[in-house]
């Protein structure tokens, strides 16, 4: 399915002149967060991220006529798509319970996982592939006929919560547990090493897994709050809280760095989050250090007031109206004094013991505020279709200096930066703005105006001198 090294075989198909307007559904980025790929009401494309390129627009062609590409994940930097697809002449004819795997090289399906009821996220690499639907999942073996390796149920996850580590050996697989706020660990079929954990007193609504699969991000329905956790026992690591007077939102992506000192938020609210995950300062507030390489210090007990759910938790900041600036910069101002008193209390441990989580959490270490958003926060261009599945945008590290993009449906993709040796101490720092570029729009004839990208693929994602290359070609 995937080719043998060289360049990724993709050029844009040829466009049957369609007049109709192009919007919207899915996007994500891939494993390792070079390129991206969004599902539309035509089809899908995929871009690399820097510089930003169309490597592929697969619309309109035989295969994707009448038909929208609800979800879709892309396979490291290979030809192989995992999808969702719905036509538009017959929406109930059961698209929306199977996924299926598109071959680019070979531009046909090479195959189908049918579900029970709709599917509502996918996650995978080159040796599974997890079909998750609101209150079960499905895990597959890629490299051995497909088989069902686990059938896992979960509560309630509408939004397809599920992760998987990109580079651990074996698969490791995050999951919402059965009972509300848990989380389920599965380390491949190896049931000694998997646990279920409480991550919050309320539904998990956002998850993720660094690419070893040592740590655990978890946020709760009004995303005030996310959590890190010891992926190997379910110990808190932790506390992080968005800035004194951030509003509930939906969490729409949470990322680690590559080094895994620092982690990055994103919402449905206009504000894009950096979290630094120094040890030092989780020593402040803990007084202990984890005995895991990978860990930082344990923050305490998980309890939290903005965890408990309540009726408003199910609206979003955008049918909140904005927040008044002077108010925001006040309550900054407080919350800095008010934690640079506390950080310091908390060294006692007489103190700590007494001291509310609320002063002891991580604050935001830099924030980005989107521009071109309205008085209520809004972008001033919203590319979703009315059926899309996106709250917000997605986020990647750049692979080596202190930046993010900042992949948005208003179909700018940003790029901002922020300062390494910035002190917490004195608030949040403010990203500088590096650029921004129109990678979508939805008129049908739009095209990204760009240099020609050469992308380096390999089979299955695997190192060219690996022997296990072939084995993709099961596909």
């Amino acid at each position: 399915g995937a080719e043998q090294g060289g360049e990724m075989s993709m050029t844009p198909a040829p466009s049957t002149g369609s007049a109709e307007n192009v919007y919207l559904l899915s996007y994500s980025f891939n494993q390792d967060y070079s390129c991206f790929v969004c599902g539309t009401t035509a089809g899908f494309r995929v871009y690399t991220v820097s510089p930003v390129c169309e490597k592929l627009r697969r619309e309109h062609t035989a295969e994707f006529q009448r038909r929208s590409v609800v979800l879709v994940e892309m396979l490291n930097q290979t030809n192989m798509f995992a999808m969702v697809t719905v036509s538009d002449e017959d929406p109930t004819s059961g698209g929306f319970n199977k996924v299926q795997l598109w071959d680019e090289s070979t531009k046909e399906f090479r195959a189908v996982f049918r579900a029970r009821s709709e599917v509502k996220g996918i996650v995978w690499r080159r040796d599974i592939i997890a079909v998750v639907c609101e209150y079960f999942l499905y895990v597959y073996n890629l490299m051995d006929d497909f088989q069902i390796l686990q059938h896992l149920t979960t509560n309630a996850n509408p939004r397809g919560l599920c992760a998987l580590a990109s580079a651990s050996e074996p698969w490791i697989l995050c999951c919402p547990g059965q009972s509300m706020g848990a989380v389920r660990v599965q380390v491949g079929q190896d049931e000694s090493l998997t646990h279920v954990f409480e991550a919050h007193q309320s539904m998990v609504a956002a998850l993720a897994l660094n690419a070893s699969g040592s740590l655990i991000a978890t946020g709760s329905e009004k995303g005030t709050v996310v959590k890190i956790f010891q992926r190997s026992d379910g110990q808190l690591l932790y506390r992080l809280r968005r800035t004194a007077c951030a509003r509930p939102a939906s969490i729409s992506c949470l990322t680690f760095r590559h080094d895994d000192r620092f982690l990055a938020l994103s919402s449905s609210s206009s504000t894009v989050h950096i979290f630094k995950l120094d040890p030092a300062t989780a020593t402040r507030s803990s007084g202990e250090m984890s005995p895991s390489a990978n860990a930082s210090p344990a923050l305490g007990p998980a309890q939290d007031p903005h965890d408990l759910p309540s009726r408003g938790d199910s609206f979003t900041e955008q049918h909140r109206g904005a927040v008044n600036p002077r108010v925001e910069q006040l309550a900054t101002t407080l919350q800095s004094v008010v934690s640079n008193i506390a950080s310091h209390a908390a060294a006692v441990p007489a103190v700590r013991g007494v001291m509310p989580n609320y002063f002891v959490d991580l604050r935001s270490f830099a924030q980005f505020r989107l521009p071109d958003m309205n008085a209520s926060g809004q972008p001033s261009v919203d590319a979703r279709s009315k059926e899309a599945r996106i709250i917000g945008s997605q986020l990647a590290f750049h692979k080596s200096g202190p930046r993010l993009f900042v992949l948005h449906y208003s179909g700018w993709l940003y790029e901002c930066s922020f300062r390494l040796d910035h002190d917490p101490s004195t608030g949040t720092q403010d990203c500088g703005f590096v650029g921004a570029t129109t990678w979508f729009a939805t008129r049908p004839d739009f095209k990204l105006q760009g240099p020609n990208a050469q992308v380096q693929t390999v089979a299955g994602g695997v190192a060219e001198d690996d022997p296990e290359g072939e084995d993709w070609q099961l596909l």
